[in-house]
């Protein structure tokens, strides 16, 4: 068997938010004590310098500030924001459904958190056999994401794609913060959630990304 693009629209999806550092110095109670106060995570801020590069077949964003900082067999180094956790559910899940066999085990490794999940994936990718790109005839493009709140430890990210008979789709895709980054959480093989669903249009608030053509 080999492996169908469905499995990788399946895991889409990204969430981006910057956190604004703001700095203000007053002088408090004439003392002269200087007050560093920071400005609430915002999910619908996008990271900022993104760059695009090829992954089997698919553009994948990369930000100067929020990640991947190490780009190989797998990419890591996120920054602990949303645009940091946006950017790593987009690029895991693309990475792990487009690995090919010689690259898989370690993208799990790195990517996915333990448990159920991941257990059950590593079992059906044993099954099938990946040795090249996406076919550009069905290949997505990456769109966008929504995050509608964030947490810090584990954040929901609706990620979308589009495709080349201008149909959309949305995956709902879950990240944790686990051993200094971010990291997928499968959905548990057993739950009747559907985390992925055809849509007529990109909804009004989502943070958009344009990737080259």
């Amino acid at each position: 068997m080999r492996a169908r693009p469905a499995s990788f629209a399946l895991t889409l999806a990204l969430s981006l938010t910057a956190t604004l550092t703001l700095t203000a110095c007053a002088d408090i109670g004439g003392t002269g004590v200087t007050t560093t106060s920071l400005a609430p995570p915002d999910p619908a801020h996008a990271p900022a310098d993104v760059h695009w590069e090829p992954f089997q077949g698919v553009q994948l964003p990369i930000g100067a500030h929020d990640g991947p900082t190490k780009i190989g067999t797998t990419a890591s180094g996120y920054s602990h924001t949303p645009q940091g956790a946006a950017l790593a559910a987009i690029n895991h899940t693309v990475r792990l459904s487009l690995a090919p066999d010689s690259a898989w085990p370690d993208v799990a490794s790195q990517s996915l958190m333990p448990g159920p999940a991941k257990d059950s994936w590593v079992l059906s990718r044993a099954q099938i056999s990946v040795t090249a790109p996406a076919d550009p005839a069905v290949a997505p493009r990456i769109s966008g994401y929504r995050m509608a709140t964030y947490d810090p430890i584990r954040t929901d990210i609706t990620i979308y794609t589009t495709y080349p008979d201008a149909s959309i789709a949305a995956t709902l895709q879950t990240v944790e913060w686990s051993a200094e980054d971010w990291r997928l959480r499968l959905p548990d093989p057993n739950s009747k959630t559907v985390t992925v669903q055809s849509i007529p249009a990109i909804p009004e608030g989502a943070v958009k990304l344009e990737p080259p053509n």
